[in-house]
Order: structure tokens, then sequence, then C-alpha cells
């Protein structure tokens, strides 16, 4: 219910930004753009230059004075978006510590399992040496008496 209606607030608020070209402050001019809402480090617009749908994430400080009001709202989520990211690092950061731990265990695993194996192998090896010398020698032809 909550992201329904969070993407009807963006829709809104995407149809309402939506004013042809957007002209910074720097001079870039976007065209066709939208303003979808808060990122990490500004605010996210998407525009189409006539070479399909880019993405850019624009400075609060880069709007053009028209847009003021729209772009201090979205700026006000900001702080929420850097929170977002960094637990998203963080998630991944530690995920990756898992991954590495699961994979030195299961390469601590292999490698006792081929010393048990090798160590078994010996064994064997040697037992037969053990019979070889116990059982009577054969005759070159098993057949001759």
């Amino acid at each position: 219910m909550k992201k329904m209606f969070a993407m009807l607030m963006l829709a809104g608020l995407a149809s309402l930004a939506n004013a042809g070209d957007l002209v910074i402050k720097t001079g870039a001019v976007y065209k066709d753009y939208v303003i979808m809402g808060a990122a990490p480090k500004g605010i996210r617009v998407f525009y189409n230059n006539g070479e399909g749908d880019r993405e850019v994430i624009l400075p609060v400080n880069q709007f053009p004075d028209e847009l003021k009001d729209t772009v201090n709202r979205l700026a006000r989520k900001i702080p929420e978006e850097q929170k977002k990211a960094q637990a998203e690092a963080q998630q991944v950061k530690a995920d990756k510590a898992k991954n590495t731990q699961r994979a030195k265990a299961a390469k601590a695993r292999q490698k006792k399992s081929a010393d048990l194996l090798k160590k078994e192998q010996e064994a064997n090896k040697k037992l037969q040496e053990d019979m070889m010398k116990r059982s009577p020698k054969q005759s070159k032809n098993p057949f001759k008496k």
C-alpha cells in the first residue's frame, strides 16, 4: 500500500515537474525532463536529449529558482536516501565478508577431505603390500603343478 502511494506521489510530482526543457545554473540543458525524487547526492532527474532516456543526479543548488519549492521539498528527503545508501553498502560489505568466510570454510573442508582420502589410500596400499608379503608366491603358470 505504501509503495503504491509512493508511486502515485512520484507520478503526480513528475507530471507537475515536467516543463519541457530544464536549464540549470551551469547552463546545461536537459530536454523532456522529469524530476523523480531525492537521491543520496542530490535530486534524480530523468531526461531525453534525443539519444534515449537518461538519468542524472543534480545538486540542489543547480536548479533554477522557478523550481525552488519542488526541489526544496525533495531535498528534505536526501538525508534519508543517504542513510538508505549507507545501509545498502554495509549490507553488500557484510554479504561479501560472509561469502568469503563460507568460501574459506568450504576450501578447508575440501582440503580436510582430500587429506583423509590420501591417508586412507596410503593405509590401503600398505595393507595390500603386507598381504602380498604374507601370501605364498605363485608360480609363473598357475595351472602348472
